[in-house]
């Protein structure tokens, strides 16, 4: 089955599109590909009414994008998957994650050749790690790192330790340290890092290293929820302490006034192909 991108929507709803650029502030579709490449009425299933938060992982030459469901008549999202070769033709891999609470933000990362995924469990109150048994369709809980009203758990290793930004009750900042991406995970020093910010604190996806700098993407709600997205970079950051500062003034995604991202954009999942090659996978409500 290929997905397809040309559906007509009657209302505002999430879906998911793929940029690439030079630089973080120079994104623009792949040559070939129409946004947005993927929407929940294309997903093999039940039929979906919002796909957002994807996150990505190329295996063996595909890539493959894990995102929220939200399907229609359910009061909780699950996670489901498409795949590609091209990046511009899309197969839908239906629902690949199904819990009795809400899941969303699938947060999949590859460690010593094994494949995990990481995804938001706040309704259940903890932060749960699933390990795939057959990838992409078959996952199996390995640990529960954290418990506590969550959202947006975001891992990334610097400096020799795995580091984990987290919402706390949306619009406050912890962050969480560890040897290991099963953790045991211990508190940083400062209970939040940021404390009720409704402009730089919620995650907003991967974070990344780009020339030895550590950087992180937080939502802008300020203005409506899930209306932009700013990049920040982390100038220091210890068990003890903990600064940030805007990597550039402007935002990185935004709402654009027409079309699939018309009234915001508010997650991106970069993968850098070269020194000039940034992939993103993002999302936006239109």
């Amino acid at each position: 089955m290929t997905l397809q991108s040309d559906v007509v929507v009657k209302r505002p709803v999430w879906s998911i599109g793929l940029l690439q650029g030079p630089s973080l502030s120079q994104l623009s579709p792949p040559e070939g590909v129409v946004n947005p490449i993927i929407t929940a009425q294309d997903i093999i299933g039940p039929k979906g009414a919002i796909a957002a938060d994807p996150f990505a992982l190329q295996v063996d030459g595909r890539w493959f994008v894990f995102f929220e469901l939200m399907t229609t008549g359910s009061p909780h999202a699950v996670i489901a998957a498409a795949s590609s070769v091209d990046l511009v033709n899309w197969t839908s891999l239906g629902v690949v994650l199904e819990q009795s609470h809400h899941l969303s933000y699938p947060f999949v990362f590859e460690h010593e050749g094994e494949i995990f995924m990481m995804p938001e469990s706040k309704k259940a109150r903890q932060v749960t790690i699933y390990r795939a048994e057959a990838f992409p369709y078959r996952w199996k809980k390995v640990k529960t790192l954290l418990h506590g009203r969550y959202c947006d758990a975001s891992m990334v290793c610097f400096e020799k330790r795995y580091w984990l930004f987290v919402g706390w009750q949306s619009y406050s900042l912890c962050v969480f340290y560890a040897s290991h991406p099963l953790g045991p995970w211990k508190r940083h020093a400062w209970p939040f890092v940021r404390l009720y910010s409704k402009g730089s604190a919620r995650p907003g996806g991967r974070p990344l290293l780009i020339d030895g700098k550590l950087i992180r993407f937080g939502q802008d709600n300020r203005q409506n929820y899930g209306h932009s997205l700013r990049a920040w970079e982390v100038t220091t950051l210890t068990p003890t302490w903990f600064s940030e500062k805007l990597l550039c003034e402007e935002k990185i995604l935004s709402a654009s006034g027409q079309g699939w991202n018309a009234l915001g954009m508010h997650h991106i999942d970069i993968h850098q192909r070269g020194p000039q090659d940034f992939l993103a996978f993002v999302d936006g409500i239109g």
